[in-house]
């Protein structure tokens, strides 16, 4: 007689055991990884961490398919900044800091801080939306079977993708004219409003067409797929590179992946058809826009490269377990005082200086900060950077992790708003989001704890209870949670 597991049955997984053994492997490699430069051999660090840090990313694709396409578009822009980290250690020269790099092992500890982020977001994620749950039912959007809603929604998303097509037609795109995307900007006053409104709504728009793909009237889907063609066709004229039509398309991809792997069906093969595409738009956007300027693509790509790891080499060389570099501390209450600020931090604000700026006039040369400071530009990928800058390695771990809780459950959200909310929820959502992650890339935390931030939450929290938590109770059939 056979005896009945008292176990449930999809706790007894091949895939849960391989996933242990391969979590365990991966932890072992970063922890050899991280005694190579005690060990004399500092000079093969980066380039075994970026080997890392890559495998990483494929296996969190492999094993959480629907979380990792929700991260996918920050981790990979993470994944820049250890190969900046190749070079760096290789001795590359850094402009913006006047720093000359040596093999230090200093982007073996940034990838420890990289695994508790993913950690705490994965954990934050499966808290709002757990992705191996048992569905009863079909997850049908209500977006795709709410008139009002899909023709709303199909509207805003023509105007937006209208307001990209005549900012481009009477101010010109910036891949065509040869110019840097930035400076066009900055000199088109007239269409400066008409072009934020598509940019600033990039990904509310991706969100909403991704979800109509699921549609199940053909024609929503094939208008959904011929909208989202334009609007990144729209992007590259517009000047947007490698890493913007990346994460576009990561974005329309996100909820079509995460609706259809709850329904059960197979979304490997989606995530890297959209990859590939995605990939050969951002190299094309690239080598034309350098060439457009008169830039020498392979100088220019190899410079932008190395900065991406800068914020976070000069910073580690600075700090200590739990020692901040000198200014640390007194930056991060700046930041505090800055997060009642209903406007952005700026080189500009009548107050002092904060967030990512306050390390540029740690570590940045005179030279550059007097022509960033005339044009409010920033350096980039400060989002492990900063707050060692502010804390130190230890504190800094404890924030990153509370960061990462918050962005998981953020991401989530916005997966289960695609799936359950209307079109108005849909978009304060993505507002939410696009702040948060930009925020983190950056190391701007004003846009992740900000008072627009928490007020655009507000807003969002008062529209679901008051709105859209009636409608969704009324199309509950359609599917059910187990």
């Amino acid at each position: 007689m056979l005896m009945r597991s008292f176990m449930p049955a999809n706790e007894i997984s091949p895939n849960n055991a391989y996933g242990l053994i391969v979590a365990a492997l991966m932890l072992l490699a970063l922890a050899t990884n991280a005694a190579l430069p005690a060990l004399g051999l500092a000079s093969l660090s980066a380039a075994a961490t970026f080997a890392l840090a890559c495998a990483g990313v494929l296996a969190l694709v492999w094993w959480r398919p629907v979380f990792s396409v929700s991260m996918l578009y920050l981790l990979c822009i993470s994944l820049t900044v250890f190969l900046g980290g190749v070079g760096i250690e290789a001795g590359g020269y850094l402009t913006e800091t006047g720093v000359q790099g040596e093999a230090n092992g200093a982007f073996s500890r940034l990838v420890w801080f990289y695994v508790i982020f993913t950690a705490c977001a994965l954990a934050g994620f499966e808290r709002v939306l757990p992705e191996r749950r048992r569905i009863r039912g079909r997850i049908v959007p209500r977006l795709t079977i709410d008139n009002p809603s899909l023709m709303l929604g199909l509207a805003l998303a023509a105007a937006v993708l209208a307001a990209g097509a005549i900012a481009g037609a009477t101010e010109g795109f910036a891949l065509l004219k040869g110019v840097n995307r930035f400076a066009l900007r900055n000199d088109s006053e007239g269409a400066g409003p008409i072009f934020n409104l598509f940019l600033n709504n990039q990904l509310f728009v991706a969100v909403l067409l991704g979800t109509l793909w699921t549609a199940q009237s053909g024609w929503v889907r094939w208008l959904a797929l011929s909208m989202s063609a334009a609007d990144a066709v729209l992007e590259v004229l517009h000047g947007e590179q490698f890493m913007s039509v990346l994460g576009l398309s990561l974005s329309m991809l996100s909820p079509f992946v995460a609706i259809l792997a709850m329904n059960g069906k197979p979304v490997k093969r989606y995530l890297v058809l959209g990859a590939v595409v995605a990939l050969l738009l951002g190299s094309v956007s690239v080598f034309y826009a350098y060439q457009g300027q008169g830039l020498d693509t392979s100088d220019t790509m190899l410079s932008r490269v190395l900065l991406q790891g800068q914020v976070w080499y000069v910073v580690d060389g600075d700090a200590t377990l739990f020692g901040a570099p000198q200014g640390g501390s007194a930056a991060f209450g700046r930041v505090l005082g800055s997060l009642s600020s209903l406007k952005a931090p700026t080189f500009f604000d009548d107050g002092a200086v904060s967030g990512l700026r306050d390390v540029m006039l740690a570590y940045g040369t005179p030279e550059i900060l007097r022509a960033y400071i005339h044009d409010d530009v920033t350096f980039t990928m400060g989002q492990m950077a900063v707050p060692v800058y502010w804390f130190g390695f230890a504190g800094a771990a404890v924030f990153i992790a509370m960061t990462g809780l918050v962005y998981g459950a953020l991401v989530a959200l916005q997966i289960v708003v695609a799936m359950r909310g209307g079109i108005v929820l849909l978009w304060l959502t993505t507002k939410l989001v696009s702040y948060a992650g930009f925020g983190l890339q950056q190391g701007e935390y004003w846009n992740v704890f900000g008072i627009r931030t928490l007020a655009y939450a507000a807003l969002a929290c008062a529209w679901w209870y008051c709105v859209d938590a009636r409608s969704a109770r009324s199309t509950r059939p359609q599917r059910t949670w187990g």
